[in-house]
Order: structure tokens, then sequence, then C-alpha cells
């Protein structure tokens, strides 16, 4: 296996899963492009009442991908904690609640800047969802939760996709991380691409049988292909890893993905900023303020990855993620940790 997509260059006490930490950043990096439209109140159709080019693509690729991976990653992030926590800690449960309650509170607060976010979303079903099933027996818990979670993601599929795919995606991520199919996955590329084909069909298939509208009308259709485009854009991501591109990809997407809640809610704050001195961004170009919204996103992510990358090289982990974590342990004693567990899950 490359040793690289599992650990740091620092030492062997500070061994993390750096593949998840690239994926996060990129999803993350997904997200602002969702995130910037609705909250700089970007148009959708021009003067002739059609859809911009721009927009159109937005729908197509970008809009429901990129929340996907964000949620699977969630899941993820539990079962690796759940995997140590139930180990070295008395009471792991009420580590993990205390977890998602201070997530509920970061994501109240953040509802006020803007309205629809997902992190209380997550906190709630972290609690009705992920919590519960960590009473499922050790040797079940993997096929149960792989069901239920299938279940309930086709569920959430056919009703349209969005905050209805969270219990589902939460659900299987925590069945692979707790399985240890997440480690089998990335020893073994030629999975990987055979996963990402499949992928790939399933999207090609979809576009080629509907249309533009027929996707717009149809939420389910373009919810299933929103799942497809997540996990091909994850398994490209994980090729790409494996190829000289890795060096750029981990040292620009890593840091993101480490201090994933700060610079999330740190993206907010910054779009706002941009709204407040760049109240209408439609007057820089002819396709409604997208094309300048997709410059203000490359300055907000060059912005964080200098500043992650430099916080990180002097904190070792962000400020909202050291509280968190904090939270999380309440007065336990955090150094019995070990740093793969305490940072690999911060998401």
């Amino acid at each position: 296996m490359n040793t690289q997509l599992t650990q740091s260059a620092r030492p062997a006490t500070r061994r993390r899963i750096v593949a998840l930490d690239v994926i996060r950043g990129f999803a993350l990096c997904g997200i602002l492009l969702v995130n910037l439209p609705p909250m700089l109140q970007l148009g959708a159709v021009d003067a002739h009442g059609d859809p911009l080019a721009f927009y159109r693509f937005y729908e197509d690729f970008v809009q429901n991908r990129f929340f996907p991976i964000f949620s699977f990653l969630f899941g993820i992030g539990f079962g690796l904690m759940w995997l140590t926590a139930s180990k070295r800690s008395p009471r792991p449960r009420l580590a993990l609640l205390r977890r998602f309650l201070f997530l509920a509170v970061i994501g109240l607060l953040h509802q006020f800047l803007q309205p629809g976010e997902a992190l209380l979303p997550y906190a709630l079903a972290g609690i009705v969802v992920l919590l519960p099933s960590t009473w499922i027996p050790v040797r079940l818990l993997a096929p149960i939760a792989s069901v239920i979670g299938s279940v309930l993601l086709i569920v959430g599929i056919l009703t349209g996709g969005g905050l209805a795919l969270i219990p589902g995606l939460f659900l299987l991520g925590f069945a692979i991380s707790w399985s240890g199919f997440l480690h089998s996955v990335l020893r073994h590329p030629g999975r990987l691409a055979l996963v990402g084909a499949g992928a790939v069909v399933i999207s090609v298939i979809g576009f080629a049988v509907t249309d533009y509208v027929t996707r717009q009308v149809n939420q389910w259709i373009n919810a299933g292909l929103g799942i497809a485009m997540a996990l091909t854009y994850i398994v490209v991501v994980l090729m790409l890893l494996r190829t000289p591109a890795e060096a750029v990809l981990r040292r620009a997407l890593s840091p993101l993905g480490r201090m994933a809640l700060s610079n999330y809610v740190g993206a907010t704050i910054l779009i706002i900023a941009v709204r407040t001195f760049l109240p209408d961004l439609s007057r820089f170009d002819s396709q409604g303020g997208y094309a300048a919204g997709l410059v203000v996103c490359l300055g907000i992510l060059v912005l964080q990855v200098v500043v992650s990358s430099l916080w990180l090289r002097r904190f070792g982990q962000g400020p909202l993620e050291k509280l968190w974590r904090n939270v999380t342990w309440g007065s336990e004693r955090i150094s019995r940790q070990p740093q793969e567990f305490t940072r690999m899950t911060s998401s």
C-alpha cells in the first residue's frame, strides 16, 4: 500500500489516513461552490428566461454532488472514532453525545449566518441515527448498518435527495469504517478503478437518457446521479493520490480537510464579507455573476489553504476542532487517545 495515503511525513505517533483529509478538503471546495450562489443571491436565468450556462453546469456537476461526499465522510469519521473510543473510553457514548451536542450548538449559531446549512441536521442525525447504531452487536454491526443505510439512502434518493440523504450516508460510512473495508479499498487500486468505472457508467447513462429539464423536474433522478457522481469524484481523487499529483493534492487539500469545521464556518464569514462590499456580482460578467463567483471561491480557498497550513504548523489542530475535541472528552484524559484517533476523525 502507498504509505503516503495513510500517514503524513511526521513521526509514527502522528499516523493518519491522509486520503480522508484530502477527500474532505476536496469536498469542502465543492461545498463552497454550492453555498456561494444562494448566499450572494446569484440569478439562474438570463434576460430571455433561459437557464444560464454556468447555472446549468452548476446544477449538473456541483449541486448535490459534494454534499453526499461530506456526509459519507462524516459517517466514516464517526466509525473510526467509535472504533477507538469504545476501547479506550469508559463512557464512549456520552463523549460522542457531547460531540454531537457541540456540533448542534455551532450549527444553530451558523444558521443565523447561513439559513439551511448542514451542521445542525448533521448533529441531529448523529444523535438519532449514529448513536443508537452503536448498540448493534459488534459482529452484526457492519452488515446491519450497511443494509439499513442502503435502504435509507434509496428512500432519500426517491424523496428528492438533499438532507434526506444524510441518515443513509451516515450509516454506510459508519459500516465501511467499522468493517475495515476502507483500508481494504485503499490497498487495492484495481477495486477503486472498478467502483469508479461503474459510477461513471451510471452517470453517463443517466445524462444520456435524460435532459436538463427532466433532471430538474424529477429530483430523484438528480439525486441518484448526485450519488453516482459523488462516488466518481471520490475514486478520481483517490486514484490521483497514486500518481505524481499526490504531492500537490496533499499540500493543497489536506490542510483544508484537517480544519474542515473551522474552514466551513470561516468560508461563510468570508462570503458575508464579500456580499457586504460586492453586493451585486452580476455586474462583473454576463453569466449572472457565476464567473465572478468562481473567482471569489478561488480567492477564499487559496486564503484558507495558506492560513490552514500555517495554523496547523503552529498549533496542530484547527481552533474549532480543538474546542470540539475538548468538549467531546471533557475531563477525560485526552492524552490516552492516540494521534491517529484524535486527528483523523476531525470531520
